[in-house]
C-alpha cells in the first residue's frame, strides 16, 4: 500500500487520538501535581482574604510595584476586584488546602468549559478524540493550570455564553457579562450578538455591572478609583522585560525595535539577547497596524460567516489572546475554543489546508517562550491561528 493512503488511514483512526489525548493528559497530571509552588494562585487567595478583611491592602503590591519600578509586578493582584471576591472563599480553607483547591477547581472549570464546546460542535468519533487530543496538548491550558491564574473561571463562562447564544441570548449576555467582570477581554464576544442584540446587551452590561458593584463594596469609591489610577491605568503602559511576555508589541519591539529580551540556556544561564536592528518607531507603527488588522480581520470573519453567532463569540474571545500589550503564556487560552470549534469543522469539512495551518500554529507552543531563541515564535504561532481561523470563515456558515 501506498505510504500516503496508509498515513491517512492511520491518521483518521480515533483510537490513535484518543492515545496521544491520554498521553498529554498525564503530562498535564503529572507536571501540575508536582509544581512547587503557585505565586499567582497564592496572591489571588491573598487578595479574596484582604477583600473580607482588610480590602484597602487589596492592591497595596502592584501599586508600590508600579509606583517604583514602572514593571508590571511580579507579586500582587492586578485583575478587577471581583477577582478578589471570587478568591475570598477559598481563603476561609485550611491554609495548606488554599492553593490546591483553587488549582483543582480552576482546571475543572476549564475541561468543563471545553467540554461544552466539545459537545456543541463535535458530531464524529474522530471529531471528539482530535478535539481533546489537541486540548490536553495546548501548552496555555497546562500553563493556565501551572500558574494558579483565572482563566479556567474565564473559559467556563465564555463557552458556556457561547453554547446558548441561539437559544437564550438573555443567559449568554450575562455569563459573558460575569466573565468581563473577572476580566475585560470577554466583552469583545459582543461580536457574535448581532442576530440579537438586544437581549444578549442589556443581560451582559447588567450582569457585569452588578457584579462589579458589588465587588467594589468593600473598596469604597475611594478604593475602586485608586485600583483604577493606580494598578489598572497603570498597567496597561507598564513594559515587562521577561522573555515569557510575547505579545505583539514585544513580537516588532525585539526584533526591529532593539529592544533586549533574555532567554534561557540549555545549562540553565540567562542570556540577554538584542536585534542589531534599532527602528523603534517602525515598530510602534507595525504593532498598531498588526492590531487594527488583526480586528478587522475578526469583524470580516464574522460577518463571512454569515453572522454565526457561536462562531463570532469565539473570535471576539480570541481576541483576547492577541490584543493584550503583555502575554504570558496562560494568556493566550482564549484562542483555543476558536482553533478547536475551526479545527473540527475543517476536518468534517475534509478542509487540510486549515488542519495544517492549525498544526503549524500549534507546533510554534510546543517549547516555553524562554527556551526557544526567539520567544515570540509564540506571537507568530498565535497570529498564523488567528489568520487561519479567520481563512475558514466562510465554512462556518452552516455550523453550529
Amino acid at each position: 500500500m501506498p505510504l500516503l493512503p496508509l498515513l491517512r488511514r492511520v491518521l483518521a483512526r480515533p483510537l490513535l487520538w484518543w492515545a496521544i489525548a491520554a498521553v498529554w493528559l498525564i503530562r498535564d497530571v503529572y507536571g501540575n501535581v508536582l509544581a512547587p509552588d503557585r505565586p499567582d494562585a497564592r496572591a489571588l487567595i491573598l487578595a479574596g482574604n484582604r477583600w473580607l478583611h482588610d480590602p484597602q491592602a487589596i492592591y497595596s503590591e502592584a501599586a508600590h510595584a508600579l509606583a517604583t519600578t514602572g514593571l508590571v509586578p511580579v507579586f500582587g493582584l492586578i485583575r478587577p476586584p471581583a477577582a478578589a471576591m471570587l478568591g475570598a472563599p477559598f481563603s476561609l480553607l485550611p491554609a495548606s488546602w488554599q492553593v490546591p483547591a483553587w488549582t483543582i477547581t480552576d482546571a475543572a472549570a476549564a475541561l468543563i468549559g471545553l467540554l461544552l464546546v466539545q459537545r456543541f460542535v463535535a458530531r464524529a468519533p474522530l471529531e471528539n478524540a482530535v478535539f481533546w487530543a489537541v486540548a490536553l496538548y495546548c501548552p496555555p491550558l497546562y500553563a493556565e493550570v501551572d500558574a494558579g491564574q483565572i482563566g479556567g473561571w474565564l473559559l467556563l463562562l465564555a463557552c458556556a455564553g457561547l453554547v446558548v447564544i441561539r437559544t437564550r441570548p438573555g443567559l449568554s449576555g450575562a455569563l459573558v457579562g460575569a466573565a468581563a467582570a473577572l476580566k475585560f477581554y470577554p466583552a469583545l464576544m459582543v461580536l457574535g450578538a448581532r442576530t440579537r442584540p438586544r437581549p444578549f446587551l442589556i443581560a451582559a452590561i447588567a450582569a457585569g455591572v452588578l457584579i462589579t458593584a458589588v465587588a467594589c463594596i468593600p473598596l469604597g469609591f475611594s478604593g475602586a478609583w485608586k485600583y483604577v489610577t493606580a494598578v489598572l491605568i497603570p498597567s496597561l503602559r507598564a513594559p515587562n522585560p521577561d522573555c515569557a511576555q510575547t505579545s505583539v508589541s514585544t513580537l516588532f519591539g525585539r526584533s526591529i525595535g532593539g529592544d533586549p529580551y533574555p532567554i534561557i540556556n540549555p545549562d540553565g544561564g540567562i542570556r540577554i539577547l538584542q536585534s542589531p536592528i534599532h527602528l523603534g518607531v517602525l515598530a510602534s507603527i507595525l504593532t498598531a497596524l498588526t492590531l487594527l488588522s488583526v480586528i478587522g480581520a475578526a469583524v470580516y470573519a464574522a460577518r463571512a460567516s454569515g453572522w454565526n453567532p457561536a462562531y463570532g463569540m469565539a473570535l471576539g474571545l480570541g481576541l483576547g489572546g492577541i490584543l493584550p500589550g503583555e502575554m504570558n503564556p496562560y494568556q493566550y487560552l482564549p484562542l483555543l475554543p476558536l482553533v478547536l470549534m475551526v479545527l473540527v469543522v475543517a476536518i468534517r469539512n475534509r478542509r487540510w489546508a486549515i488542519v495544517i495551518g492549525l498544526a503549524v500554529g500549534l507546533l510554534a507552543w510546543l517549547r516555553q517562550p524562554c527556551l526557544l531563541p526567539f520567544p515570540n515564535i509564540w506571537t507568530i504561532g498565535a497570529l498564523i491561528m488567528f489568520a487561519t481561523c479567520v481563512a475558514a470563515a466562510r465554512s462556518l456558515r452552516t455550523e453550529p
